[in-house]
């Protein structure tokens, strides 16, 4: 049991050292431009949009422009869709670039909202766990245990975007920074608890 536990420890301290780095770096430096910068309505917007705060205000300029659109295509009814997109292309560019950011931004807080359920349901395993380790029953304990960790270290692992909705990419850096600190804590406590029982056991 204890060689078990010392490379469950090795292993998950590396795995959570090496996201918290990343994390801390990723947030530190923010999003980067790319060096050539792509040219275009479409591009224009996208960076406009992205400094907006109020996903209110995006989602009432998406609808008014979704609104618009509709309304072109019933009175140009005859007109190919390409037609209407070379015709209009700012209004179609605008109404992309809308859509893109808000999908990031509904993606990004449905993953924070995600991150705390399973990061709860990970605590609650490892909590009965530990408990179950405590009163001697070592194996069934780890077994909670592990996984209880395995939840928090996925739910701390880094998060793929597209470059969108950077405020809201920053919270999530913030909540995974948070959730890996709490995930060493309880690594390390666990550790000594268990140390301790161990020496215990040994007297």
């Amino acid at each position: 049991m204890k060689g078990f536990q010392i490379t469950f420890l090795i292993l998950l301290g590396c795995a959570l050292s090496t996201q918290a780095i990343r994390h801390i770096h990723v947030y530190a430096i923010g999003y980067e431009e790319s060096i050539i910068a792509a040219t275009g309505p479409f591009y224009e917007f996208t960076e406009e949009v992205r400094l907006e705060e109020s996903t209110e205000e995006l989602l009432a300029e998406y609808e008014a422009t979704s609104e618009e659109i509709r309304q072109l295509r019933e009175t140009e009814s005859g007109t190919e869709i390409y037609q209407l997109r070379q015709q209009n292309a700012e209004l179609f560019a605008r109404n992309d670039a809308l859509s893109l950011e808000l999908n990031e931004r509904q993606t990004i807080q449905r993953e924070i909202r995600d991150l705390w359920i399973f990061s709860v349901a990970g605590l609650v395993l490892i909590g009965l766990g530990s408990l179950l380790y405590g009163r001697g029953h070592e194996w069934i304990g780890v077994s909670l245990v592990l996984p209880g960790f395995l939840e928090l270290m996925w739910w701390s692992a880094p998060s793929f975007t597209l470059g969108g909705a950077v405020r809201e990419y920053d919270l999530l850096l913030v909540n995974k920074i948070v959730l890996t600190i709490i995930s060493f804590v309880l690594l390390y406590t666990l550790w000594r608890l268990a140390n301790r029982r161990r020496m215990k056991a040994g007297n």
